[in-house]
């Protein structure tokens, strides 16, 4: 199968255009059994499979009418997951976009050898906060600005730099399942999913925005998300916060909610009178962001001017789960 593309068609009159034609691979679910999808469904997505297999399970028992929550220790899982991708985040994808280096070997490998929380946590101290966790959280918003400006660490330097103003985006509210499963035909339309008629952004700021306020009211969004994400990595390393999955029933059917490092994953799966798959989708995060009036595209037009540079680095801290395809006719050479 060929592998999914965000498209983005930058022409020199200013407009951003985004498109993902995605390929929804959930649709070979179609006339299987719960347990064949739960085989295929950590396959066919390279990121999030925990959290994809998760979605799966909790999907398809409530459309088989069975009481679908997450165990403890999948709870335990997910949370995990979240922590080694967006570690994987700073150290991989941050590395390429603001230092135009690979990742440094033996943190990546520090990385590679880390199976729990308490190894991660030890790993972001001495890589991202250079500091204990409790007490870089303890810092709250002027604590925060005091850290990143003295650059003490890769992310704390990213932070320092981006400057100017991005265009923001109306933040999903704390949607629960059964909200979800009300009326899916009124927030997942043919353009991609929106609340309220409105496309949102659903990453961690949602949750981090009330004190992270006065960034965004300077429109200072991208410093406020990558802060965000931060802070919630602390969050879910120090044990203050898991990841949530729950699910409620929807039609004649069911909707799973679970969390992820990138936001809320939806699956929605219906059964036939056999129990095999009548019908299943999948909602990523990125489904929300790729919307043509959605995050990546306001972002990216309130930087028209901006290098493609820039660009890239905006865009890895949208974080989108599948490759992005950049297009921009310029009028002069910009950096590549």
């Amino acid at each position: 199968m060929k592998a999914d593309v965000i498209h983005i068609d930058a022409p020199t009159n200013g407009e951003v255009r985004v498109a993902w034609p995605r390929q929804a691979p959930e649709a070979l679910f179609a006339g299987k059994t719960a347990a064949e999808v739960a085989r295929l469904a950590p396959l066919l997505f390279p990121l999030c499979r925990g959290a994809q297999r998760l979605a799966a399970r909790l999907a398809l028992a409530g459309a088989a009418g069975q009481t679908a929550m997450p165990t403890e220790a999948e709870r335990d899982a997910l949370t995990l997951e979240a922590a080694r991708e967006t570690l994987r985040l700073l150290l991989v994808d941050g590395a390429a976009a603001f230092d135009g280096l690979p990742a440094a070997t033996p943190w990546l490998q520090r990385w590679r050898d880390a199976h729990d929380l308490a190894a991660l946590g030890a790993l972001a101290e001495d890589y991202v906060f250079i500091e204990p966790l409790d007490r870089w959280l303890a810092r709250g918003a002027a604590g925060w600005r005091i850290w990143f400006n003295a650059r003490r660490s890769a992310a704390a330097a990213w932070l320092a730099q981006l400057g100017g103003h991005q265009a923001g985006l109306a933040l999903l509210p704390e949607l629960d399942a059964a909200a979800l499963a009300l009326a899916p035909e009124r927030w997942l339309t043919p353009e991609g999913p929106v609340w309220e008629g409105e496309p949102r952004e659903v990453s961690w700021l949602r949750r981090e925005a009330p004190q992270l306020q006065s960034w965004l009211e300077r429109g200072e969004w991208a410093r406020a998300r990558l802060l965000a994400r931060l802070i919630q990595l602390a969050r879910w390393l120090s044990g203050q916060t898991r990841l949530a999955a729950e699910t409620a029933h929807c039609g004649d059917g069911a909707l799973a909610r679970v969390d992820t490092a990138r936001g809320p994953l939806v699956h929605i799966a219906a059964l036939d009178a056999h129990g095999l798959v009548r019908h299943y989708q999948v909602v990523p995060p990125t489904a929300w962001h790729t919307h043509p009036r959605g995050l990546i595209q306001i972002t990216l037009a309130s930087r028209a001017a901006a290098s493609d540079n820039e660009w890239r680095r905006l865009l890895t801290l949208i974080d989108p789960c599948v490759a992005i395809a950049l297009r921009r006719d310029h009028k002069e050479t910009t950096d590549a």
